[in-house]
């Protein structure tokens, strides 16, 4: 056999080997031999019949095609043993194109696609270049904060009108709608409260008026009635508002530990946001690409998952795409392009998993466990049994990894949107 190893296709060589008549007659020799031993030629127990007698009971094509398939396993060898890297050659050849005689005793032609993997490590996620977003807690904290007095804000019934910040029960019927509808809001406040408040302000309980109002863009038309009117008593925030929430000796107290765990979380959600930012734009850098068999192999994987989420909530695919108003080829493409990013990042990962050493022994195990018992057991992982540990382990590789990715590529700032310039 000859071969070279010619075109660089993103992540992979596409090499070209030649068989001669002689080598292709072995091949076809090995090719009965394999059939011979799982088919049944009767008056022959398996694997003793001629091969000459077993050649009538497979067809042409099914023998080219384990030639072929033989032939390319022979060019992906020798091409091995050349690689540096043996590990970076990660999946099985896929067959570009071949030539053959029918009779499979003259001159293979063919062409292999090889698929390998850049040596990922510490010195190749430096080279990748990501966008970061500063993390700013102020918005969180006053919404948790908003969120403590709404919970300990009280009413009181109102005799009077309803007047901005009261809390009233309205019952509201549009013109469009058959059936009147009941709801409860603060007067001035939030989108709905905001809309209404001009036909509100000064109602009386049991008093209707006509409306017209715009809500998320769209325009609105009826009669508001409003059913009973509240006077809200809001807690002023200070050290006695804290006290009532938690062991909290004062407001700044409160709120610096409001802000420490809103950091905490944005901290987490700025790490995974940096690591998937660097997965897709290393993959884009290396070009990372699939065999066909594997590409489809994964898509359908995701299909079947998406069919049994449908299928809890009493959906069916035909449903789905109904309701959605989206053809089956345009799912399909979306798919694939989920399945094969999800590719890329599992390859990335256990490239630098096995380019930077990444481990997890007992002793570090076992100290994940005792920080972690209550999450592990939440999630239904019994660290007890060797199938336990073996997934405790396989969370802390990929945490380990994720973190070498987040804190090894170059990070630069977003630029600022109009929205945000002062």
């Amino acid at each position: 056999m000859e071969y070279t190893a010619a075109t660089k296709i993103g992540n992979s060589t596409v090499i070209s080997a030649t068989f001669t008549p002689e080598e292709t007659a072995a091949l076809r020799q090995q090719a009965l031999q394999a059939k011979a031993r799982s088919l049944h030629v009767p008056g022959f127990r398996p694997g003793k019949a001629p091969l000459g007698m077993v050649a009538k009971y497979v067809s042409n094509q099914d023998l080219k095609d384990e030639v072929v398939q033989k032939a390319a396993s022979q060019a992906y060898l020798a091409f091995l043993k050349e690689q540096s890297d043996a590990d970076a050659l990660i999946f099985e050849p896929e067959i570009v194109d071949s030539t053959v005689g029918e009779e499979l005793n003259d001159e293979l032609k063919l062409q292999v696609r090889v698929f390998e993997l850049s040596r990922t490590d510490q010195t190749f996620w430096k080279s990748i270049e990501v966008e970061d977003e500063p993390v700013d807690v102020t918005k969180s904290v006053e919404r948790r904060i908003s969120a403590l007095v709404e919970a300990l804000t009280e009413t009181s019934p109102k005799e009077g009108p309803a007047e901005k910040g009261d809390a009233v029960a309205v019952t509201i019927k549009t013109e469009k709608a058959t059936n009147p509808y009941h709801t409860e809001l603060t007067v001035g406040e939030g989108e709905v409260g905001k809309a209404y408040e001009p036909y509100l302000v000064g109602m009386m309980p049991g008093e209707t008026r006509h409306f017209s109002v715009q809500l998320s863009g769209s325009s609105m038309e009826g009669e508001i009635t409003l059913e009973s009117v509240a006077e809200k008593h809001i807690p002023p925030v200070d050290d006695n508002f804290a006290r009532s929430v938690g062991a909290f000796e004062n407001l700044e107290e409160l709120r610096k530990t409001l802000e420490d765990d809103e950091r905490r979380k944005a901290e987490e959600a700025r790490k995974d946001a940096l690591f998937t930012r660097a997965v897709d734009t290393a993959a884009e850098k290396l070009a990372i690409d699939f065999p066909g068999y594997v590409r489809r192999d994964a898509t359908e994987q995701r299909l079947g998952e998406i069919k049994e989420s449908l299928a809890r909530n009493g959906l069916s695919l035909n449903e789905y795409l109904k309701y959605n108003n989206i053809a089956m080829e345009q799912l399909m493409k979306d798919v694939e392009a989920d399945a094969v990013k999800a590719l890329q990042r599992d390859l990335l990962m256990e490239a630098t998993e096995r380019a930077c050493g990444i481990v997890a022994d007992d002793a570090v195990i076992d100290e994940y466990v005792g920080e972690h018992a209550d999450e592990l057991t939440k999630a239904g992982i019994d660290t007890s049994t060797e199938a336990g540990r073996k997934t405790a382990g396989n969370v802390i590789v990929w945490e380990k990894t994720r973190d070498l990715i987040v804190d090894s590529v170059a990070v630069k700032t977003a630029p600022k949107t109009a929205q945000e310039e002062p």
